[in-house]
């Protein structure tokens, strides 16, 4: 009788968690988007993202997810002594969405995406993020010295991550380990 019970909670907590875990990827995490259904940038975002290309592990998550397109591969041996290159973000076609940032800390757990207010990309770059796409096509670039763990001008600390424990509840922070 009580291994019944014993057996009835781990089953309802279980299919708790399941529940709160569906709904996460679902409210949280896009379908991924097919290049011909990219949508077009609109307006001017308050904030862009970066990778920090020494903590991506370039799985493809992220450019699958991204709705406008701007997540690209660097061209092979932009980094020397890497296989695969990483992934940067194109940031003057930037939307902001923040899909790409939960994507890589939902879906992988490698953390490398952050996003940074415009402004102040602005001021690092002396350019204008306009709020359309450039007319003309500008590759990724690592800026490993600006948005890398440890690089010489690192801003990493004034970026953005994953917002997802802002999110749920503390019912489901706790159930989930979070707290």
């Amino acid at each position: 009788m009580a291994n019944e019970a014993t057996s009835d909670k781990e089953a309802a907590a279980k299919k708790k968690k399941d529940e709160v875990l569906l709904r996460l990827r679902e409210e949280r995490v896009p379908e991924a988007v097919w290049p011909t259904e990219f949508g077009e940038k609109k307006k001017r975002p308050r904030e862009v993202a970066f990778m920090d290309v020494n903590l991506c592990f370039p799985c493809g998550k992220c450019p699958e997810f991204c709705p406008v397109g701007c997540i690209e591969y660097m061209k092979e041996g932009t980094l020397a002594n890497r296989g695969l290159q990483p992934v940067q973000v194109r940031f003057e076609e930037c939307i902001g969405c923040y899909i790409c940032v939960e994507v890589c800390a939902l879906l992988t757990d490698y953390d490398a995406v952050r996003m940074y207010p415009t402004d102040l990309i602005e001021e690092m770059f002396q350019l204008k993020v306009g709020d359309t796409k450039p007319a003309e096509y500008h590759p990724a670039l690592p800026h490993e010295e600006f948005f890398a763990e440890g690089g010489r001008f690192s801003v990493r600390h004034l970026g953005n991550g994953s917002r997802i424990r802002d999110k749920i509840n503390k019912e489901e922070r706790k159930r989930m380990g979070f707290e």
